[in-house]
């Protein structure tokens, strides 16, 4: 199968981006703690009204920049971790698309100016054509009314409608070609099933059976990956 892209790469950036700043973030509060302990044990010990006051303020003042570097660290930490599990998420749909037999596959291609890259295009063993979006999460999903759950947590935005998207500005890059919708849930338990919109989800179990689905819209293989090398080297517009 010929392959293009890092499956993961944006999200991983991003882990590392978070993960950055909540280590700066958090050394730097270290910092304001320590300096605000040694500013109110000398608002304790000081001598004169003057320079205890002013110490005081210094240790409240600190204690509070403390307080407002945690909270940032915590959340940026907490953000490092959410992009960690998508990158594990979109490299398990990697080892699935691997294990289709596909003509081509590529990884966060970027299909036009607006709207992100796609996290996986995909040139099906049928020679058809498919534009899947990664979610993470394990349990049972649902989508209905622009609102996708895994188990009982909501996913944030509308999986299904980032996923048409994508398979319209696809479509588009291929004149007009047919393209298969897919929203992968890598750990979704239920069946696979297909939304009201054409948009199919899947677990990376099931991709397979869900690829087989997409109409040929290639008359061989090779015309195939020539057309994804074409995409992944064209500009963005």
């Amino acid at each position: 199968m010929y392959e293009v892209g890092r499956a993961g790469d944006f999200v991983s950036r991003q882990m590392w981006r978070h993960r950055t700043r909540g280590s700066l973030y958090a050394a730097g509060a270290a910092t304001l703690a320590l300096t605000a302990v040694g500013a109110l044990l000398g608002a304790l010990f000081l001598d004169g009204g003057a320079l205890r006051a002013s110490a005081a303020v210094a240790g409240l003042a600190a204690a509070a920049g403390c307080g407002y570097a945690w909270i940032r660290a915590t959340r940026a930490l907490g953000q490092a971790r959410r992009s960690a599990v998508g990158a594990r998420s979109e490299r398990e749909v990697r080892a699935a698309v691997r294990r289709t037999d596909s003509v081509a596959a590529a990884y966060g291609l970027v299909l036009g100016s607006r709207g992100g890259d796609c996290d996986t295009v995909v040139f099906t063993r049928g020679c058809g054509a498919a534009a899947i979006e990664v979610k993470t999460g394990h349990g049972r999903v649902s989508a209905e009314d622009g609102t996708m759950r895994v188990g009982k947590r909501v996913l944030h935005g509308d999986p299904v409608r980032q996923a048409a998207n994508q398979a319209r500005r696809l479509s588009r890059k291929l004149g007009g070609r047919t393209v298969l919708a897919v929203v992968c849930v890598p750990g979704m338990r239920n069946r696979p099933f297909s939304t009201a919109a054409g948009v199919w989800v899947c677990s990376a179990r099931d991709l397979q059976a869900v690829l087989d689905r997409a109409p040929r819209v290639f008359g061989a293989a090779e015309e195939a990956r020539e057309a994804m090398r074409s995409l992944w080297h064209a500009p963005a517009a």
